[in-house]
């Protein structure tokens, strides 16, 4: 299973790498520019009010009481707080880390919610990535049913897909800027996974060694 994760950490790196490169270039700016206009023109009343409350939902102080839940539960503890709160936090920070890093300013044409700072990588879909995904990998490989492993997973990609696409909608990121905090997210997700697997087979080793 290590061995799985940690190419698709490699994969989930090299595309935030590929998607950098395209946007300090330009090369997608087009791209986002014709899905930022079709995002506009499906603009209503109801759908903003929902991607609001999405938007709202996936801000990093809202994932911190779920992850101190977690911790605060013996039997949830090791299995998921720790890790889903170390995953989180490094994503807070290193995203706050690279927006300075790239300083890539938002877009500014059709804003429906007021936002500070750079946009790139964005912090909703990065955090949420790697916190709601860690929280789903985790929850996939300790449970027995494979329906509710199936529904929790599909449950995911839904909700950080309306996540990334409320903070385009809402105009306060470009494409480029969700599909990066997406990968990037996935990447901390996926290493804080291997991190647990070595550290697992050497306890496993230590214990049949004695």
């Amino acid at each position: 299973m290590s061995k799985k994760m940690s190419v698709a950490a490699a994969a989930s790196l090299l595309v935030f790498i590929l998607i950098a490169i395209v946007t300090v270039s330009g090369l997608f700016g087009e791209l986002n520019y014709s899905f930022e206009n079709w995002a506009y023109g499906i603009e209503s009343t109801t759908l903003t009010t929902i991607l609001r409350i999405v938007s709202y939902l996936s801000e990093w102080f809202v994932y911190v009481p779920i992850a101190l839940l977690l911790i605060a539960v013996p039997k949830w503890r090791w299995k998921y707080g720790i890790p889903a709160s170390i995953t989180l936090g490094s994503s807070a920070l290193l995203n706050i880390l690279l927006k300075h890093g790239f300083a890539i300013q938002r877009p500014d044409t059709h804003r429906l919610i007021t936002e500070t700072g750079f946009g790139f990588p964005s912090g909703h879909a990065m955090n949420g990535a790697a916190f709601v995904g860690i929280c789903t990998l985790l929850f996939v490989r300790h449970s027995s049913k494979q329906s509710s492993k199936i529904i929790v997973s599909g449950l995911t990609v839904l909700f950080l897909l309306a996540v990334g696409f409320s903070r385009v909608y809402l105009g306060v990121h470009n494409p480029t800027d969700i599909i990066a905090g997406y990968a990037m997210g996935l990447f901390l997700c996926l290493c804080t996974v291997c991190v647990m697997d070595i550290i697992q087979t050497r306890k496993n080793n230590a214990t049949h060694s004695q």
